[in-house]
């Protein structure tokens, strides 16, 4: 419903739009600062009372495994994949604020610690090795503990971090999420099994098989099976106690395995220590983590959700105290706002889109709109209207946003607050 109403009004706005130039030049522009302390805790006062944030920090500066400019593990730069073979995954801690705050006013602060720091003048060696970010947009500002709540009621008992390295995150198409399941099995005897339902991942056989191969002595196993057996396009067949599983690589060095119990069986990726299972339904991956599926939203990565079958809850707060990393690349498209006060960068490896105050200093520092974004598009304000920002994702949907990169929610119904499946 949600992405239906974005659209409508994107194709209401974009007759009015105005189509920017675009720049190939450098990305880095002497109008823009883009350096923001938030690498360290910042101490702050709320209503006459000192506080402490401490931001989840995600890595921007390699695109997700697997993204639509492709990053398969055989692809990856210094083979991340087998670095991290023998690892525990990692999730970022995150840290819900008691109370919302804007995400202006988060922003605001960074500028004023990056000031007060000096960070902004030239030659500062700190303003140089300092590592950018800005902060994150959310599509989903409910009220603080609404999400938690509803969870609790489906038994979820605690909830992951974000994965703060965007190169863990599985993100492919269709064509590249999913192979051609074996007919036969042990002793080339025919296999009669069917396949479990993108609708019905939650189903108990599949919670109690994933519970099963969850666990620490499981992990070496898959790992020990992940370095010996390494021929693509092969069925390696094993058995246990309870069940028969299926170790499969594809051609892009992904590490399949496949569950069967009694008549019915699903398959999985072990990719970097997590199991990932895809919802062909709405083209998502998966991880397994305490009990249940989540979902990182790959073009807002700063949006995770909690699979249940039909639906996909958001966890985020309001104002959850997130940032990125904003890529240093020398790869960019820059489109300018008609008004010349705004400037949204997308990096060409990653797709990723950064909007910029043009003024010297900026305002604020960069806002992390989006990820996949294919085309930048302006309201013309010449009408005394204020500026309105249309990106187009690769999958051809809409994300609408103001002048200080806050995103349009139209279609806020109760519908999207019950968990629908729009972005």
């Amino acid at each position: 419903m949600k992405r239906i109403t974005i659209f409508a009004l994107a194709m209401i706005l974009v007759p009015a739009m105005v189509s920017v130039a675009r720049d190939n030049g450098s990305s880095r522009d002497d109008r823009v600062g883009i350096v923001a302390e938030t690498d360290k805790q910042l101490a702050v006062h709320v209503n006459g009372k000192a506080e402490t944030q401490q931001p989840v920090i995600i890595d921007m500066n390699r695109p997700s495994s697997g993204a639509y400019n492709r990053n398969f593990p055989g692809q990856q730069q210094n083979n991340t994949a087998l670095k991290q073979a023998n690892s525990v995954p990692y999730y970022g801690r995150l840290k819900w604020t008691p109370n919302s705050r804007s995400r202006q006013w988060l922003l605001n602060l960074a500028w004023t610690q990056k000031q007060k720091n000096g960070l902004n003048e030239p030659g500062n060696k700190n303003a140089i090795n300092a590592k950018p970010a800005a902060i994150v947009s959310h599509h989903h500002p409910y009220e603080p503990d609404y999400v938690r709540q509803k969870l609790k009621k489906l038994g979820v008992v605690s909830e992951p971090g974000y994965i703060t390295n965007r190169e863990d995150v599985i993100h492919t198409d269709k064509a590249h999420s999913i192979i051609v399941y074996p007919k036969t099995g042990f002793d080339n005897r025919p296999l009669h099994a069917a396949a479990v339902s993108s609708r019905n991942f939650n189903d108990k056989a599949v919670r109690a098989q994933m519970s099963m191969v969850n666990n620490s002595p499981w992990q070496d196993t898959i790992r020990g099976l992940n370095r010996t057996e390494i021929q693509a396009n092969r069925y390696y067949w094993h058995n246990d106690k309870n069940f028969n599983y299926c170790h499969y690589i594809d051609n892009f060095g992904y590490h399949w395995y496949g569950w069967y119990a009694g008549n019915q069986y699903f398959w999985t990726r072990n990719y970097n220590n997590r199991w990932w299972l895809y919802d062909g339904d709405y083209d998502r991956w998966c991880f397994w983590n305490d009990g249940f599926w989540w979902w990182q939203d790959p073009y807002h990565i700063g949006d995770l959700y909690c699979y249940n079958n039909a639906n996909y809850i958001p966890v985020n707060s309001a104002e959850d105290n997130v940032a990125v990393t904003v890529p240093d690349s020398g790869n960019t498209l820059a489109f300018t706002s008609p008004d010349r006060s705004r400037m949204v960068k997308v990096i060409a490896d990653t797709q990723d889109a950064f909007m910029y105050d043009t003024l010297n200093p900026p305002v604020f520092n960069p806002v992390y709109l989006a990820s996949g974004v294919k085309d930048v598009k302006f309201s013309d304000t010449g009408n005394g209207r204020p500026l309105e920002i249309i990106l187009t994702l690769n999958d051809n949907s809409f994300d609408m946003f103001d002048g200080s990169g806050n995103p349009y929610n139209p279609g806020q119904t109760e519908n999207d607050q019950a968990g629908g499946n729009s972005r």
